[in-house]
């Protein structure tokens, strides 16, 4: 979803992503899904799982992402239109 993220980038279980578009619309979008985010300024949306996260609550995690993220970019495409 390069119209949403641009990056991704931390150590460990710290990511931060960047995306494109605000990062308060990105956290809505997450939050909608279920999945809790911070904003961490202007364009970047921090995610901090705890060190005991397991495999599938990864993949769990990384379904919702892409749901918010599909959601967001169709969106965003229809109000290009």
């Amino acid at each position: 979803f390069k119209d949403i993220i641009v990056d991704v980038r931390g150590k460990g279980l710290l990511v931060g992503v960047k995306a494109v578009i605000p990062a308060g619309d990105l956290s809505n979008a997450l939050r909608d899904e279920k999945l809790l985010t911070v904003a961490a300024g202007d364009n970047v949306v921090r995610m901090l799982p705890p060190l005991i996260v397991s495999e599938k609550e990864i993949d769990e995690a990384v379904a919702k992402i892409e749901r918010a993220c599909a959601k967001l970019s169709s969106n965003a495409k229809r109000g290009a239109a």
